[in-house]
């Protein structure tokens, strides 16, 4: 799971919202209970509540702040006394407004670099920041905090100090991402970088007092106690796990636990668990799949269990190399060896789940990144923090979604259940789609049945006697599935998938018209085609439906009142919005263009943020000399190190190659074709070719998607002039990207990075190689297993499978504008993908 996702998983069951939407107004914090004084003003901004006095000095742009951290049984009495200094001292600050958002932003996943940060006090000048710390640690010195990593510490804590942005402010990245931002002695914007370490710009004011206690620069710190660190294997919020060495030379592991950090649903930190698993290695480390325990001890005030190395690979990682549905059209040869492969290694973890048991113990966590393959071929489970004596009683407080039903309390059910969640994710891994319809764990077995028919029908029926321990699906698993061929599922519906849309809209909402990804959620991004309205109207458009004019007018009116400093870029802000009022005939479009025309440019060259989708739009509403102006300034970056280097449609130079194809059409200038043959090259740079199969090399992966990716990458093949397609063997790449993009096994179902993008892409690839069309639909028909029931309709999940979305690059409009090119193979329906839209 991308870590991101999970504090946009907990205010809302079905959709990705921001902390701030948690039903939380019975129990929010009071800093005074007899409210705040004359003077002072409180406002809240999203899970923050601001308390400042009304005619105090203005806050500087920047400088040096104070956090307080707290443990949500502290954070209570914290937050009043802090309350108490800083109204004897007139200063500006801000606290969490909740114990439930103080304990979400402190758990196991959540950011490293700003959990712990209960507490914000803003210092307006060196005597104020000294004072504070000074009354602040004498009030609070000691209490229990978990250690806020991105700061210097003061004393004990839990009172820490950090330079920083006080005001918002933001500057723009290479790839057009915004983050926040200070200001260089120069006037020049740079991000404000919050790491999980203690860092200060070489140009910041350091007081006397602080830099008498900054850490030295000694690198020393590689050493652990007697171990010597030789690699980070992994991170969380509750601490590190460590390739280490001893003082013999001999590899251990090193799990981290921070006190007070990387809380679980029952509260419990990272130190409670690691004790926990260092008791259970003292009982079980005897055995041959069991870690055995090296040693537990502190460094500084964290906590440090040392136990055996084990080479070898996660299952999990042996699964995305080895499984033959990531190749196109697989052999039987190739699905039987992997299922004998894996049908050996899950039968061990059965054996080893029962072993743990005859020794009183519940594993409690079972999934495929907790299982180690060795080398000769037998496996080890590790990760023992949530296992538990067999006699517990308990809902699971943490786990890994699509591996866990927390409505099972016997422990030693609990984990037979995940090991048939196991056993099915081997081979289909979409276990996760099962806890919002469990209805789907049906079609899921008899797709694994048809993809790998060598599986022995005993493996089959442990798995879904191991499934069935679930109440929610047991009633669609009351009979084996039975041997037939495989069948021909059914196409979505669109009018299902509008009938969602149209349930889910919340026209009330001042920022989102339509539930969407977390990007969604970011300033703009209602705005912009990838997230916001915009997609969902034009997805609706594009099978025939008439958006409701209310809708429209939503967008209207949220673009006339978008901050100033709302992005601008096709898919990702104003820009989006324009070009579908314009579309729509819509009398506001003017003004919103102009928003986009008036304002600053964005730096980024790229189709997704910047200067290539505004183009575009200015193409579309016959601003011709703009366009080419602003095209001409993407072209003299084409090859420039750091810019647009993930390929594809969106982040890659596939959207400009684009852009200059169109450009060429429009000018008759040969050097626009000549750029757009110069772009798309810079892609094919990144391109890999294994097994007739062409994938972009981007993210640390292969990918072979629209947003990111190899399809993407085609698609401006499929735009360039007939020369230029000739100099680059455009039916080539074409083919080897629609051979990567048509393999059974794709998670995820989105336009951007999932399966109806790539169902987009092969559409228009069969114009020319006709034989894709096939495939194309049968993306079409994996992808209903995507579809979850929504009022009187349907909704897509949306990327990382753990809530739905509806908007274009993720969710359900994404489907529909798939099944729009599907059904008029060759209709250009993707603004930027394409040299025009007609």
């Amino acid at each position: 799971m991308d870590p991101r996702y999970e504090a946009f998983t907990i205010a809302d069951p079905l959709w990705y919202e921001p902390l701030d939407r948690c039903d939380d107004a019975e129990n929010r914090f009071e800093p005074a209970a007899e409210g705040l004084p004359q003077g002072w003003r409180q406002e809240t901004q999203g899970v923050w509540e601001f308390v400042c006095p009304d005619h105090g000095m203005s806050l500087p742009e920047q400088g040096w702040k104070i956090h307080v951290s707290a443990t949500p049984e502290t954070a209570d009495q914290t937050i009043k006394t802090t309350w108490g200094v800083c109204r004897e001292l007139g200063l500006p600050w801000k606290f969490l407004r909740s114990p439930l958002i103080v304990t979400a932003m402190n758990a196991k996943y959540a950011s490293r670099a700003t959990s712990g940060k209960t507490i914000t006090v803003y210092p307006r000048t060196d005597a104020e920041l000294h004072a504070a710390l000074l009354k602040l640690d004498a009030a609070l010195g000691g209490t229990p905090g978990p250690y806020v990593l991105s700061d210097l510490r003061w004393n004990d804590g839990p009172v820490s100090v950090r330079y920083g942005g006080f005001l918002p402010m933001w500057c723009e990245q290479p790839d057009g991402t915004r983050v926040p931002a200070m200001r260089t002695p120069q006037g020049h914007l740079t991000p404000d970088l919050r790491r999980p370490a203690f860092s200060v710009p070489d140009w910041a004011p350091v007081p006397d007092f602080l830099s008498e206690r900054m850490p030295s620069a000694d690198s020393s710190g590689a050493t652990v106690g007697s171990y010597r660190v030789r690699k980070s294997l992994h991170f969380s919020n509750g601490g590190g796990v460590y390739l280490a060495e001893d003082r013999d030379g001999n590899k251990v592991v090193l799990k981290e636990a921070r006190p007070h950090a990387g809380l679980d649903g029952s509260h419990a930190d990272a130190v409670a668990r690691l004790q926990a698993e260092y008791a259970v290695l003292e009982r079980a480390g005897h055995l041959p799949f069991v870690p055995s325990p090296r040693g537990y001890f502190t460094a500084w005030d964290h906590h440090y269990l040392a136990m055996e190395y084990i080479p070898g690979e996660q299952f999990s990682a042996w699964m995305g190399l080895n499984t033959p549905l990531t190749r196109h059209r697989p052999s039987a040869e190739a699905r039987a060896a992997y299922a004998d492969l894996a049908v050996d290694s899950l039968d061990q973890m059965a054996q080893a789940i029962t072993a743990l048991h005859d020794l009183g113990l519940a594993f409690g966590d079972l999934h495929h990144h907790n299982v180690i393959i060795k080398p000769d071929r037998t496996i080890a489970l590790v990760d023992y923090e949530l296992s538990v004596p067999i006699s517990t009683d308990r809902r699971a407080p943490l786990g890994a979604p699509g591996f866990m039903d927390r409505s099972i309390t016997d422990v030693r059910m609990a984990d037979w259940f995940a090991l048939g969640c196991c056993q099915l994710a081997a081979f289909i891994p979409l276990t996760i789609l099962m806890t919002r319809t469990p209805a789907v764990v049906e079609r899921l077995i008899a797709t694994t049945t048809e993809e790998f028919p060598s599986l022995p029908a005993d493996f089959i029926e442990r798995m879904t006697q191991r499934l069935s321990i679930s109440d929610d699906l047991r009633p669609h698993l009351t009979a084996l599935p039975a041997a037939s061929p495989p069948r021909q599922h059914a196409l979505p519906e669109s009018q299902s998938l509008l009938d969602g849309i149209s349930a889910a809209a919340t026209p009330h909402r001042r920022h989102l018209l339509f539930p969407a990804d977390l990007a969604g959620h970011r300033p703009g991004g209602g705005l912009g085609l990838a997230h916001g309205a915009p997609g969902v109207l034009l997805a609706q458009e594009s099978v025939g439906d008439t958006p409701a004019d209310a809708h429209v007018e939503w967008l209207a009116r949220a673009a006339r009142e978008a901050p100033a400093d709302t992005p601008t870029g096709l898919y990702d802000g104003l820009a989006g919005t324009a070009w579908l009022l314009h579309r729509q005939a819509h009398p506001a479009a003017s003004a919103a263009l102009d928003r986009v025309l008036s304002g600053p440019h964005p730096a980024s060259p790229s189709l997704f943020s910047g200067l290539t989708g505004i183009a575009h739009v200015l193409l579309d509403v016959g601003e011709k000399q703009e366009a080419i102006r602003l095209a001409g300034q993407v072209a003299r970056r084409i090859g420039e190190p750091g810019v647009l280097d993930r390929p594809g449609l969106m982040q890659g130079w596939s959207g400009p190659a684009v852009l200059f194809a169109r450009c060429a059409q429009v000018t008759g200038d040969e050097e626009w074709a000549a750029a757009a043959e110069q772009a798309i090259r810079c892609d094919l740079r990144h391109g890999r070719t294994h097994d007739g199969m062409l994938q972009m090399h981007s993210s640390e992966r292969l990918l072979p998607y629209v947003a990111e990716g190899s399809a993407g990458v085609a698609l401006a093949a499929l735009a360039l002039p007939k020369a230029q397609a000739t100099a680059i063997d455009a039916p080539a790449i074409v083919a080897a990207a629609a051979r990567a993009g048509s393999v059974p096994l794709i998670a995820q179902s989105g336009l951007f990075k999932g399966r109806a993008g790539l169902a987009y892409f092969l559409s228009h690839a069969a114009v020319q190689q006709p034989q894709w069309q096939a495939e194309a639909e049968q993306h079409l028909r994996r992808l209903t297993l995507h579809l979850a029931p929504h009022e009187t309709g349907k909704i897509a999940h949306g990327d990382q499978l753990m809530r739905l979305s509806t908007d274009l690059a993720t969710g359900s409009a994404g489907v529909l504008l798939a099944m729009a090119a599907f059904q008029s193979p060759g209709r250009c329906l993707l603004p930027g993908g394409h040299p025009s839209l007609v």
